[in-house]
Order: structure tokens, then sequence, then C-alpha cells
């Protein structure tokens, strides 16, 4: 992976409390099947939690959030292995704003990943409606509305300053008037 001349156009993206106990409990759910599997007749539920825990543990981590990089022309969620990097042109970014308050509640997954090396996948709820998550924690939510589709994206850096990063950046898009 290669970085920019800036470390500051580089957001961290660390696991909250939750995220870190749900990763340690699906890794342990792993570690039992394996001890099951020599333990505790019949071999086959130990390996089926051993199986069940070692694809959701390497499914989840080749998709998780590691950081956030702003360039000139897109936003890319930095994931473990490059090629599963998500990029967003920033030309096709209309907004970008921290969330309020209570923005979050009653949020509902609809699909995807719930805390197991972060949160993603697509979610709903009352005040924003439909929107895919690739956070890691859940301070700093950071709503990004998209032009071209219509959709909303929630990323989670641990530097709100990328706010501000996007929109700065924003304004080279932005039509003169």
């Amino acid at each position: 992976m290669s970085y920019p001349d800036n470390p500051k156009e580089i957001y961290k993206a660390s696991l909250d409390t939750v995220a870190k106990i749900m990763t340690v409990f699906v890794f342990l759910m792993g570690v039992a099947g394996i001890i099951l599997i020599f333990t505790v007749p019949p071999w086959y539920g130990g390996l089926f939690l051993f199986a069940t825990g070692f694809v959701l543990i390497l499914v989840f981590y080749i998709y998780s959030v590691k950081s956030y990089r702003i360039t000139d022309e897109k936003l890319i969620i930095e994931r473990p292995f490059s090629h599963f990097n998500k990029e967003f042109p920033l030309s096709n970014i209309s907004s970008a704003r921290l969330e309020v308050k209570g923005e979050f509640r009653w949020t509902i997954r609809s699909a995807g990943n719930g805390g197991i090396f972060g949160y993603s996948g697509t979610y709903v709820n009352n005040q924003i409606g439909n929107f895919i998550m690739y956070a890691t924690n859940r301070n700093n939510r950071v709503i990004i509305i998209l032009k071209h589709p219509v959709k909303t994206i929630v990323i989670s850096p641990d530097d709100s300053d990328l706010v501000e990063a996007i929109n700065n950046k924003l304004h080279k898009y932005a039509p003169n008037t």
C-alpha cells in the first residue's frame, strides 16, 4: 500500500470496545471448536464450530476497514488487502457531515456485519433511511451522500477532521456560480 506525501490524508480507523469483544468472541468460538474436536465425541460438532468461526473471521477480516485515505480525486476505504479497497470519486460526493446526536438511534442492520472487525453492510433507520456502513466504531460517524446513484454511506474515522478535508476537496468540484 503506498501512502501519499501528506500523512494527514490517511485517517486511522480503530475498533470500539463492542467490536473488539465481538471479534474476540468469534475467534474463541473457533478455538473452542478445535478443543471440542479432540475432546468430545462426536468430533463433527467441534469441526462445525471451528469452521464457522474460521470462515467468519476470515471473511470479515478481508472486508474490514483499516483506514480512510483522501486524495485529490477520491475517498478510499482501505482494507487489509488493497484489492478489496472501496473507492469513491470526490466528484461523486454531494456532501459529508458528522452525525447529529441520536441520529443512529433505532438503526437496524438489514444485511452485513454487526461487530466482527467493525460494522459493515446495509443498515436502515428513520432519520437517515437506507445506508451502507464502512465503520469500525460508533464514534465520529461521518455521513456521506453520493450523487450517482444517490445513496448514503457512513464511515467512522478516529479523527473527525476527515469531514473538513473532504469538504475542502469538494469545493474543487462545486459548480462555479
